[in-house]
């Protein structure tokens, strides 16, 4: 099986160190023919994943984090090329949701079974994503996190930009058109899942499924920072759903607005302003598992 491995050094370079070459082994091991790339910078991966499809590669592997493996699912979307995941980011949370092993080599001998399981993604404007996109203030986040700090604290530098930045931040009021309008709602922060964990092993959308081809949607429709501060909290004790301000929904198809400028991110990049259209690709990627 030609295999095109595309690794991040900038995901964990200590752990990439350690566990990169064992993990590679054993690929070999198991019959996974390797042409190994390393990226220079963001934006790479995409471009290695169209080369080497067009150069007839089986299958691909992302070594990195959630923004490695997202730009290689939007390189793979519609070829049926599989993917395997090595985690070497910060969070994993596509491994996680996948109960991939957290550890390369325990995940190089996941990989080495071959066993694979189709999961649903979500689109929007174009661009494809595994976990969730999402408006309102993570997004605000996302758009004031420094990459260099990120290079250190990886998940943790949008933790603080967020803290950093929550005394500045504004909610503004976000309309949301559920499957052409079967429902309207409103609130200032929107998670459109199509996996339930968020951000490592937090839950915002706990009833979510990779594969169940619907998006669920969690609505926050407060409108204080004080109150935000309230779901976090509801969030890291998974009592956010219990909350009086809070919507939940199920769908296909989500339009997100707003009458300010509002941002929305994908998979912790921002994407842009809304409007936007989220909807469900069901059946869409195949993945190592």
């Amino acid at each position: 099986m030609r295999t095109k491995v595309i690794v991040n050094p900038d995901s964990k370079p200590l752990r990439i160190r350690d566990h990169l070459r064992p993990a590679l082994h054993l690929l070999r091991h198991h019959g996974f023919h390797l042409s190994v790339s390393f990226t220079k910078g963001p934006g790479e991966v995409l471009p290695i994943t169209r080369r080497a499809l067009e150069q007839g590669y089986e299958t691909i592997v992302v070594a990195g984090g959630d923004g490695t493996t997202n730009e290689a699912i939007n390189g793979l979307f519609g070829t049926g090329v599989p993917l395997g995941i090595l985690p070497f980011g910060g969070s994993n949370v596509l491994a996680r949701e996948l109960r991939i092993p957290l550890h390369p080599v325990e995940a190089a001998r996941v990989l080495g079974q071959k066993r694979l399981r189709k999961i649903d993604l979500g689109s929007v404007q174009g661009r494809y994503f595994s976990m969730m996109a999402s408006c309102g203030y993570d997004a605000y986040a996302v758009s004031r996190t420094d990459g260099r700090i990120k290079k250190v604290l990886h998940r943790y530098a949008y933790i603080w930009a967020g803290l950093k930045d929550f005394v500045l931040y504004k909610p503004t009021e976000i309309e949301i058109d559920v499957d052409d309008g079967h429902f309207r709602d409103a609130g200032t922060f929107v998670v459109v899942g199509n996996a339930h964990l968020y951000g490592g092993s937090h839950e915002v959308t706990p009833f979510a499924e990779i594969d169940d081809g619907f998006l669920d949607v969690c609505i926050y429709q407060g409108k204080y920072q004080f109150g935000l501060a309230r779901f976090a909290i509801g969030v890291l004790s998974k009592q956010h759903l219990n909350m009086r301000n809070v919507k939940y929904y199920r769908a296909r198809k989500v339009r997100l607005s707003a009458t300010k400028p509002t941002l929305l991110q994908v998979d912790g990049d921002v994407l842009g302003e809304l409007p936007m259209t989220v909807e469900i690709v069901p059946g869409a990627l195949d993945v190592f598992c």
